[in-house]
């Protein structure tokens, strides 16, 4: 995995915990920010997902709300797993469209992936999918 995708993932992950802490607590983002010790503009971008917080600032809002840090990487495995669902149907639909096709359209479409994979160095779903194929000829 990329590190934007992580980045990405990680930064969905902790957005959707803070937002569970404001609704649980019912507090605005102004007051949260102000209790963590956060100016509102950073706190913010960390609350709308834009920016990933410091581990010095995830220490500062657990200890705010006496809740382990366990809390915020909790679901990251939940994530996984729905992304490794999310390409097993990827490749399932790649499987049909090259079951479908005749022998010379499945040699070129295997040309073309064989390339891909060598420019991209691998690619989750064209990769698994490729495992399960035949051998070039």
């Amino acid at each position: 995995m990329e590190k934007a995708e992580i980045e990405k993932k990680l930064k969905t992950l902790i957005c959707g915990k803070l937002k569970q802490l404001k609704e649980k607590n019912s507090y605005s983002l102004e007051r949260m920010a102000y209790e963590i010790g956060l100016d509102y503009a950073s706190f913010y971008s960390i609350y709308k997902g834009k920016t990933l917080p410091r581990m010095v600032t995830l220490f500062q809002i657990s200890e705010t709300y006496d809740i382990p840090l366990a809390f915020w990487f909790r679901d990251a495995e939940k994530l996984a797993v729905r992304e490794k669902a999310a390409r097993r149907r990827e490749r399932s639909d790649l499987a049909r469209i090259f079951d479908r096709l005749d022998a010379g359209a499945r040699q070129a479409a295997l040309k073309i992936l064989r390339r891909y994979l060598k420019i991209r160095k691998g690619c989750g779903v064209v990769s698994v999918f490729f495992d399960t194929l035949p051998p070039a000829a």
